[in-house]
């Protein structure tokens, strides 16, 4: 209570509900509120049920002019203001139920002339008030009324309603029923009525109540009746002009007697249908005065969850014979009934559908139930959730029902069997939740429609021409069964399998096929399956349940992902062409820089390169204390002969003689040519290239050159001396010849003339350069 008392303290600021959605339902349930809090002007649903709001004021819903729904249910209201409703002209639902209401007023429904749905059940009113209660409520198509303070009713109590869906009357503690109360009803299609206390105490009182009501309506359910005697002979009668087609007794204990009074004053009264639901039947079946009656009205039966305390004192039920002999649709479920004997399946002669459903049926009852003659009209047979084993006893004790066309033999525990007999005119068959691991030659060859979900079956391999409707869901099937066997089946219902894939070969199979339930299997979302369910199948034929159920379950990349929205990759769709592409483009690269290396002389670069880094890793002055030559002459081959006759005569000769390198000559064999190359000009003191325009064709020339220019500027050391054949126009060297360019622009150079007495210039001055001194007398 302390609680309690808390939360309203809380409850009683100006507080606002928040809990709206985009299509303004405010869902204000338990939160402990005491008044109508602040929501949406424009709220079209609210909820405020389960708070401990009190009074309703005319200010609180004066703004929520499109409002529709309004639950006040399970609250502590105890008044509401006349005009609390009058700016809601627009409701259409409202619960006032479980509240403290002790005075009605028709006030609050003044305006309320499009209400369709008032619940006023549960509250503390004795009566309906004044009277006229509902006399605006033009378009109220359910109402409840009643509680267990209710003791009067007065004849206009329900003034201006004609026409409603239900109605439904708590009157267990009624006292008085002023004659026709229920004199406006024109049409009720469902009347239901608790009525405890009358029925019990006041058998007169109860039957003016359902006399009242019969001409209107076609449907008359009682409830929480106990232990109704037969004092009153004429209980449960009707009247001539009365429209009861339908009698239902729910949630009530019978006996004998009562069973006795509802067949015999109903039998002529034109009750259709007889429903007993979640009832208790203490007598014995001592029914023996109706053994001669008829009820040929009595059309159904419905007889569902009832407890029978003597059962095994029904010793003989053929007096039943003439009240169900005309009854074509039976509903015997949840009965725990174990055997229907043969005289009361064969008095059903007329039966047409049967159901018997989650009772005690078991395959040696079967035989004693099915016997000759018996169940001669039935075409439609559940014998759902039983104690059926055996397809192979079964089968031909039903072959024997020679009009069944619909047979639902689901949730038992059967087995597998290589063989079974059925009816020539079975069309139907449910088998689902059966255990089934195989099916083989068990299935009717006539068979339409079937259903083998819920089971465990591997593979489908049956010819079944006549099939239109195939439910193969929740089995471990890992492939879609053969079109070839199904030519006719337009419905295939395969989901929750262990399906990886569909192709077209497969589905174009199913010649006839319009409708296919596939979703919820473990697919590889290949580019070729993607490409064929999103562009093709969805066209072509319905798939149930898309897209929600259609979900990856590999490769990982896309697991869980909605087929629909799952793409994959050029390269994962096209892998050879993919891979031919990487190659091309790891190749092509490799390629052009071998082109480009082979062009521009890259492997050059890259040797000079390496040399230069050995070369330079040695100490100076290790190179500098290892000369041997004056000078290493760098020259093409194609001017060998100017270099062998004059060059080498000349300066070797001369006095001092001066000691050259050349290649044909000094270079050691067997060593790499770089090195050699290298090597002799690090023992030269100075290098002379002998340049002509065969000069700049030479490879190893280049070479020379660019080791020359490498000691130049990275050592330093001036030691490149430059001789010029012949003229060599600047446009003609090649670009590789770059160091060739800056040199000739940069450093003195001779020129070999063609003169005799210029030529002994020319040798003078270059022996002067290889000797080191820097008078030199030539031209740049």
């Amino acid at each position: 209570m302390l609680g309690r008392g808390c939360c309203r303290l809380w409850g009683e600021s100006n507080y606002t509900c928040q809990r709206c959605d985009s299509s303004n339902f405010c869902n204000c349930s338990s939160m402990n509120l005491v008044t109508i809090p602040r929501v949406l002007e424009k709220v079209s649903r609210l909820n405020l049920s389960y708070n401990f709001i009190t009074h309703i004021k005319e200010t609180d819903l004066t703004k929520h002019i499109k409002l529709k729904v309004l639950m006040l249910q399970s609250n502590e209201i105890q008044s509401i203001d006349d005009q609390a409703f009058k700016s809601n002209v627009v409701l259409e639902y409202l619960d006032l139920s479980n509240n403290s209401l002790i005075q009605l007023s028709p006030a609050w429904f003044l305006h309320l002339s499009k209400l369709q749905h008032l619940d006023l059940s549960g509250n503390k009113y004795r009566n309906l008030g004044p009277g006229r209660l509902f006399s605006h409520l033009e378009s109220l198509r359910w109402l409840k009324v009643g509680n267990a303070f209710l003791s009067n009713l007065k004849k206009d109590d329900f003034e201006g309603i004609s026409h409603l869906d239900d109605f439904i009357l708590l009157g267990n503690k009624l006292e008085s029923y002023e004659d026709r109360s229920f004199s406006s009803f024109q049409n009720v299609s469902h009347a239901t009525m608790n009525l405890h206390d009358p029925f019990q105490k006041n058998q007169t009182l109860a039957q003016r109540i359902i006399w009242d009501l019969a001409p209107a309506t076609t449907h008359v359910e009682l409830r929480d009746l106990e232990y109704l005697s037969s004092s009153d002979t004429q209980l449960f009668s009707l009247p001539n002009n009365s429209s009861v087609k339908k009698y239902t007794f729910r949630n009530s204990s019978l006996s004998d007697s009562t069973i006795y009074v509802l067949l015999k004053n109903g039998r002529n009264s034109g009750i259709s249908e007889l429903v007993a639901e979640n009832c208790a039947f203490s007598g014995r079946g001592e029914w023996h005065k109706v053994k001669n009656m008829t009820c040929e009205s009595l059309i159904s039966l419905t007889i569902r969850h009832i407890s029978i305390k003597q059962f095994y004192l029904f010793f003989d039920l053929s007096f039943l014979h003439g009240l169900i002999s005309h009854v074509r649709t039976a509903r015997l479920t949840n009965l725990n009934l174990f055997m229907m004997p043969c005289g009361v399946s064969k008095s059903f002669q007329r039966l047409e559908y049967l159901d018997l459903r989650e009772n005690l049926l078991t395959d040696l009852m079967m035989k004693e139930m099915v016997c000759e003659n018996s169940w001669s009209s039935l075409t439609y047979l559940i014998l759902r959730k039983n104690k059926l084993h055996s397809l192979k006893k079964i089968s031909p004790i039903l072959s024997n029902i020679t009009h069944l066309m619909h047979l639902d033999l689901s949730q038992n525990t059967l087995s597998d069997v290589d063989f079974c007999v059925w009816s020539k005119t079975l069309q139907f068959l449910n088998l689902s939740g059966s255990q089934l691991s195989t099916i083989s030659q068990c299935i009717p060859p006539n068979i339409e429609v079937l259903d083998l979900s819920n089971n465990n079956i591997r593979t489908f391999t049956t010819h079944l021409p006549s099939l239109r409707e195939l439910n193969v869901s929740n089995n471990k099937l890992m492939y879609l069964p053969g079109g070839g066997y199904l030519p006719n089946v337009k419905i295939l219902m395969i989901s929750g399998n262990n399906l990886i894939s569909m192709s077209s070969d497969e589905i174009t199979t199913f010649d006839k096929l319009t409708t296919l339930d596939a979703g919820k299997n473990h697919y590889i979302c290949s580019c070729e399956f993607l490409t064929y369910i999103n562009k093709y199948l969805t066209h072509s034929i319905q798939l149930l349940n898309w897209p929600e159920n259609y979900i990856c379950d590999s490769p990982l990349v896309v697991k869980r992902m909605i087929v629909k929205n799952t793409k994959r990759s050029f390269f994962d769709c096209h892998t050879t062409l993919s891979v031919t592409l990487s190659c091309v483009a790891l190749c092509l690269p490799i390629a052009i820089v071998g082109l480009l290396c082979y062009k521009y002389h890259g492997i050059w670069y890259i040797q000079m390169t390496w040399a230069w880094l050995q070369a330079k890793r040695k100490p100076k002055k290790v190179r500098n204390n290892n000369i041997f030559y004056d000078a290493f002459v760098s020259y093409s081959e194609m001017d060998s002969e100017w270099v062998e006759n004059f060059l080498l005569r000349e300066l070797e000769n001369t006095h001092p003689p001066l000691i050259l390198c050349l290649h044909k000559r000094d270079f050691i064999p067997g060593k790499w040519i770089i090195d050699n190359i290298i090597e002799s000009i690090e023992k030269s003191r100075k290098t002379l290239f002998v340049l002509s325009q065969h000069f700049v064709q030479s490879e190893w020339c280049k070479y020379e050159l660019d080791y020359s220019h490498f000691r130049l500027f990275d050592e330093n050391n001036d030691t490149a001396i430059l001789v010029l054949l012949e003229p060599i126009p600047k446009e003609t060297i090649p670009q590789r010849f770059c160091k060739l360019r800056k040199l000739m622009n940069t450093k003195t150079y001779l020129e070999w003339p063609e003169d005799e007495v210029e030529q002994q210039i020319f040798w003078f001055n270059l022996k002067v350069a290889l000797k080191g001194e820097e008078n030199i007398r030539g031209h740049q």
